[in-house]
């Protein structure tokens, strides 16, 4: 009976184990506004500052929008107070997305310890939102034929 405890309790401490790391391997870093806007740049992407026109909202601290030059679609990247004006920013867009959501409607949804993302894909449109730490991407895109430019500059600044 000792040794079926025994190797219970190691069964227990390799799944713990397991789980820690998994958790650990899951956090995403998050870049700056200048990192968003170099690969935006290099892109060729039409870079602007929109800070001043979310002046009313004292939670965004920076906002930058990156847009292709034929204007297909933009991207938009906020830096907010902290982690918590973000994740409530991040829940409250998603909110807005599902509400818009169709029965043909595609949905992806991942989370981790310090990030969350959302994607729509219906009716021809890509929509998404994703939450790093206290950053926030947001996306709108009225042709959903543009989901792989927008998942690539992601994957490029690591999103």
């Amino acid at each position: 009976m000792k040794f079926r405890m025994n190797k219970v309790i190691c069964l227990l401490a390799a799944i713990a184990l397991s789980l820690s790391l998994l958790t650990a391997c899951g956090d995403k870093t998050s870049v700056s506004s200048t990192d968003f806007e170099t690969v935006a740049k290099q892109k060729g992407y039409i870079v602007q500052d929109g800070t001043d026109y979310f002046s009313a909202y004292d939670y965004i601290k920076l906002a930058t929008l990156a847009t292709p030059s034929d204007k297909a679609f933009q991207i938009e990247f906020y830096e907010l107070n902290d982690d918590a004006v973000a994740k409530s920013f991040y829940d409250s867009n998603k909110s807005d997305f599902k509400l818009m959501k169709g029965p043909d409607s595609l949905e992806t949804i991942d989370s981790g310890s310090n990030y969350d993302i959302y994607k729509l894909e219906m009716y021809g449109k890509f929509m998404m939102i994703e939450r790093v730490n206290n950053t926030v991407v947001y996306v709108h895109s009225t042709d959903a034929d543009n989901k792989t430019a927008i998942e690539g500059f992601l994957s490029e600044i690591k999103y």
